[in-house]
């Protein structure tokens, strides 16, 4: 068999794993892949998220404090909600997992 032609096995689950990610791209478009995707957001907390402007949201994700770490680091699988008029994200840091939180206060 030529080293460049994958063998039975490996063709047929390069088969399975194309045919699992077609019925999984609405559901992998939709999670919460960066600043666009708003799975936990409450509407009024995503209505203020989306106002401001998509630099600023990414720098604001990027700089989030993580108490376990001691350092800054980006927040991921956050949810965001209004509290007392500001902006509360809450997620997970990216390096240990922790839990994390961002606020942005209102205007």
């Amino acid at each position: 068999m030529n080293e460049k032609t994958p063998n039975l096995q490996a063709q047929a689950a390069m088969t399975e794993a194309r045919s699992m990610a077609r019925n999984r791209m609405h559901e992998l478009a939709e999670s919460t892949v960066g600043v666009e995707s708003f799975p936990s957001f409450t509407k009024p907390a995503r209505l203020r998220w989306e106002s401001i402007p998509a630099d600023i949201r990414q720098r604001l994700l990027s700089n989030v404090w993580c108490g376990h770490c001691r350092f800054e680091t980006t927040i991921t699988s956050f949810s965001g909600t209004i509290k007392g008029g500001d902006l509360l994200l809450v997620g997970k840091c990216a390096e240990c997992h922790g839990d994390v939180a961002r606020v942005i206060e209102g205007s």
